[in-house]
């Protein structure tokens, strides 16, 4: 039986101590494990804090070690919103299991946290270029509004980036149609970059064309 020690953590203090959030985690770790017949050891949890070490997260890896057991998480973003951080993590010679995602492997985690670093940074830098435009009016808004479209083409480019090593990894395993890429992204439940749902073929089809990898025999309805 695979042995698992769960690490939950929690925004603030206040939520540390009323449960806020935790018990989703908690819900979601324990379903997996009874699912997958995991033999849960123990069950970690912090409030994140201001300093930059997460001490039971580390205390964590270390049992994992110690008890040579799995480290499992309810969601990506417990183990750090910083895709340095993460790519940190991964790299320890422990495995680690996402529940609300178990396909994914430490290939598809450090593209899953590139790109949600990435939805970030453009939701904030969008954001406040709105405000600004707003703020102006006119024709001053429309001058905004083209740096704004300029912005997001941008910003779909450098998404479109991150993701080209996990296209070109799906291409080399024969995936090579829109449909089947997306699926394959659907199945590892990587977002899109305009609204963060679901991956379709003509999706697929616009991110392989910023990538410049379409050719004859790709189709957006295929």
């Amino acid at each position: 039986m695979k042995l698992v020690i769960a690490y939950y953590r929690v925004s603030t203090g206040k939520q540390g101590k009323s449960g806020l959030g935790l018990e989703a985690q908690q819900h979601a770790v324990r379903h997996h494990c009874n699912c997958n017949e995991f033999q849960l050891l123990m069950e970690i949890q912090e409030v994140k804090s201001t300093r930059k070490r997460r001490i039971f997260l580390e205390n964590a890896f270390a049992l994992c070690q110690k008890h040579n057991a799995s480290l499992i998480v309810a969601r990506l973003d417990r183990l750090g919103r910083d895709v340095e951080e993460i790519a940190r993590n991964i790299k320890l010679p422990i495995d680690i299991i996402v529940a609300d995602n178990p396909h994914a492997n430490r290939f598809t985690i450090h593209i899953l946290a590139a790109v949600a670093e990435e939805q970030r940074r453009t939701i904030s830098e969008n954001t406040k270029s709105a405000l600004q435009a707003a703020k102006k009016r006119g024709v001053l808004l429309g001058k905004h509004g083209n740096v704004l479209a300029q912005q997001n083409k941008e910003a779909a480019f450098e998404f479109a980036k991150k993701l080209q090593p996990l296209i070109c990894k799906l291409n080399a395993e024969g995936i090579c149609s829109t449909r089947k890429i997306a699926s394959e992204l659907n199945r590892l439940k990587i977002p899109t970059f305009r609204t963060g749902g679901r991956w379709h073929r003509t999706s697929v089809y616009n991110l392989l064309s910023r990538l410049g990898m379409v050719n004859s025999d790709i189709s957006p309805m295929l």
